[in-house]
């Protein structure tokens, strides 16, 4: 079973795929998990914070028997999130080794290229969102749908797992 995240304080998403699951979109399992954070919290609130959403998205992970998560890489160029991201990373990944899970990272544009065959340069998660639509997906959020894109990139890792591949990259 692979895992695919898209990590955010505010809507951390993860989508449960098996190897074998053949498009069928009825097998997919997706969790979105975050906190709001009052501009006045105090250090231990965000601490907590991230411990909740970390707690939350291992357990997620243990329920279908995930052995892989593969994580899309920070956005850096989100310059007031980057430090608060980084750290959320770090807790997860940390949690996620601690229950045996293998950890893995892929960026975003190569996680993207290899479903569309390019990086759009204005509206990526819509592209992204309609090309899984049209394959039948049918996720609530653009985040869910970032997470599986990152979890068809693992997939396309593993030797005979089923992936969405452009022709260009396949």
């Amino acid at each position: 079973m692979i895992l695919g995240l898209d990590l955010s304080l505010t809507a951390s998403a993860a989508v449960a795929c098996r190897t074998n699951w053949d498009g069928d979109w009825s097998r997919v399992q997706s969790l979105v998990i975050g906190e709001p954070f009052t501009k006045g919290a105090s250090q231990e609130q965000g601490a907590r914070r991230t411990e909740t959403i970390a707690a939350s998205l291992v357990a997620f992970a243990q329920s279908v028997g995930a052995t892989q998560a593969w994580i899309e890489g920070y956005a850096y160029s989100q310059a007031k999130a980057a430090h608060s991201l980084g750290e959320l990373g770090g807790v997860v990944r940390l949690e996620l080794v601690r229950a045996g899970i293998e950890i893995h990272t892929v960026t975003a544009s190569e996680a993207r290229k290899l479903l569309l065959g390019h990086n759009p340069r204005k509206g990526a998660k819509v592209a992204v969102a309609e090309a899984f639509r049209a394959s039948g997906a049918r996720f609530d959020t653009l985040d869910e749908y970032d997470a599986m894109c990152v979890a068809n990139f693992g997939l396309a890792e593993i030797p005979g797992a089923y992936c969405f591949a452009t022709a260009e990259a396949a």
